[in-house]
């Protein structure tokens, strides 16, 4: 099913993001070389180093394995990962927004790619259910 890999396919693609952006932020460099001080007893992370481990292990490997398991298995759950996945990046976004009253760039972009992830999934989900007449969530043949 084309939605199957299209979702499996983004959830690979984000993995592969959270550990590219993971790794910059262990680095050091850049913009990662100073975590912003007034982050600090605000944020439930006291460096780019905690945040980085978080973020590829929650989002990279949670969504490697989302990925996997979509590739792999024939039923439709992939749809239901993906799901939650996406609604942690989502809330993973706003989590800034909300304890530091604050916006950043980045924002924008992880709500974006949550928002995307939860959609293509849901869709997946419908079209599935639509197309069997029953539940979305049984085997394929």
């Amino acid at each position: 099913m084309f939605l199957k890999k299209l979702v499996s396919s983004y959830s690979l693609l984000l993995s592969l993001g959270a550990f590219y952006l993971g790794s910059i932020m262990l680095s050091g460099e850049g913009v990662f070389a100073d975590f912003p001080p007034e982050w600090i007893g605000v944020m439930p992370f006291n460096s780019w180093n905690s945040l980085a481990l978080f973020g590829m292990i929650v989002f990279g490997l949670g969504n490697a394995a989302a990925a996997v398991y979509g590739f792999t298995k024939k039923n439709n759950r992939i749809f239901l990962l993906a799901i939650v996945l996406g609604a942690l990046c989502f809330a993973g976004a706003l989590m800034p927004a909300v304890l530091l009253g604050e916006w950043y760039l980045s924002t924008v972009y992880l709500f974006m790619a949550g928002a995307l992830q939860i959609l293509l999934s849901i869709i997946g989900l419908f079209f599935v259910k639509s197309r069997k007449g029953g539940s979305a969530l049984t085997s394929q043949r």
